[in-house]
């Protein structure tokens, strides 16, 4: 004959298969929160990636278009310094290599700056409020419109040596004006840079003064 079980032995089977249910069920929950993070976690990994992936198409294809600009700049700067030396009377045909050198000269020391000056702001409008000599809004502007300006002097000042008649071979065009233009650049950068640095010793001076105070 079977065994008879006892009502305490039924009651614990079937708290005990209740158990394992529970358990189960409460596994299976675990399982499914499981997946549906790792799916949310994907996804937000999947988008964030091709966020950054546009921002960077968009950050290559601004840089790449800023590139083809600068150089277009570059280009009709020289155009536009060999016509303005041509109109005052460097020739046009007899010794082009010469001007053509002139004009990449100018080029370099006035126009390539505030190419960098526009990567950096990345704005026209400082750009062109440098050249148009209206209200700067910082130091940076200022010493730009001031290289500007004194470099075109300079190249100005050392023409007048070429028409006099001393027969010098220092005297043939452009020699007096690349030389005037560099110097004037290089006088405003010795100027802008003992200010900058006259302004630092000041202001620690300052600071010195008031922690000793």
């Amino acid at each position: 004959m079977g065994k008879v079980r006892s009502g305490g032995d039924y009651i614990a089977s079937i708290s005990h298969k209740t158990d394992n249910k529970h358990t189960l069920s409460s596994l299976n929950t675990v399982n499914i929160n499981k997946k549906s993070v790792l799916t949310f976690s994907t996804s937000f990994t999947v988008s964030e990636d091709s966020k950054i992936d546009k921002f960077s198409g968009r950050k290559t294809e601004r840089k790449e278009f800023s590139i083809h600009k600068s150089l277009t700049a570059l280009i009709i700067s020289v155009i536009v310094y060999y016509a303005v030396s041509v109109f005052f009377g460097a020739p046009v045909f007899e010794v082009y290599s010469d001007t053509l050198y002139f004009s990449v000269l100018m080029t370099l020391l006035t126009v390539y700056p505030l190419i960098w000056y526009y990567f950096f702001c990345d704005n026209l409008l400082p750009v062109l409020k440098i050249l148009s000599n209206s209200k700067f809004d910082n130091l940076t502007e200022s010493h730009l419109h001031s290289m500007v300006l004194w470099t075109v002097i300079g190249a100005w000042v050392g023409a007048f040596p070429i028409p006099l008649d001393w027969d010098r071979p220092w005297q043939t065009w452009p020699i007096t004006c690349c030389i005037g233009a560099s110097l004037g650049n290089s006088v405003i950068h010795l100027l802008i840079g003992s200010k900058i640095f006259y302004g630092l010793f000041r202001d620690r001076r300052k600071i010195a003064y008031n922690r000793s105070v």
